[in-house]
């Protein structure tokens, strides 16, 4: 298991990471949009062509970020880094949660992004927004204390009561 530590720079932890996907092979990419379509199941009609689309093409899209990324950072990990971040790479024989993972730490980490995109669409028709400042998510207060979710590693912040934007 590939592990990082307090004080680890954030450009040995690009390295780390960039190691961790170069022998992504293109049908392990093909598991990822099968997975994309069957999680898409669960979702109400009206949103599972867009979502699916939405999902696959930012996770495609980061993961070749990912790969081609020569940009130098500066900053270090912290306790609380290291640990939501090991926890991610922790040894997973599921390779499409691994990747999910290793680019879900490029976003948080490096592009400073949400884990989902601004104008993603959720149930109830409300979106991700950035505000110029802070991005905020409408439904990270109903997930963040799901074991399973990412919300607690995700940048945006949850909306305040009454606070989204509609689509």
């Amino acid at each position: 298991m590939v592990k990082v530590y307090s004080g680890m720079s954030l450009n040995d932890l690009k390295i780390l990471i960039k190691q961790s996907i170069k022998d992504i092979t293109l049908e392990e990419l093909y598991e990822l949009s099968f997975y994309f379509n069957e999680e898409k199941t669960y979702l109400p009609q009206e949103y599972k062509k867009k979502y699916t689309e939405s999902v696959l093409n930012v996770t495609i899209n980061r993961l070749k970020l990912l790969k081609n990324d020569n940009a130098s950072y500066t900053g270090f990990l912290d306790n609380t880094d290291v640990t939501k971040i090991n926890k991610l790479l922790q040894h997973n024989d599921n390779v499409i949660t691994y990747i999910l993972n290793i680019i879900v730490i490029y976003t948080t980490y490096f592009l400073k992004e949400p884990i989902h995109l601004p104008g993603t669409v959720f149930p109830g028709k409300v979106s991700i927004y950035f505000d110029g400042k802070n991005y905020y998510c409408p439904v990270k207060k109903h997930h963040i204390n799901n074991k399973k979710s990412l919300c607690n590693i995700c940048i945006a912040k949850s909306n305040k009561e009454g606070d989204y934007v509609k689509n």
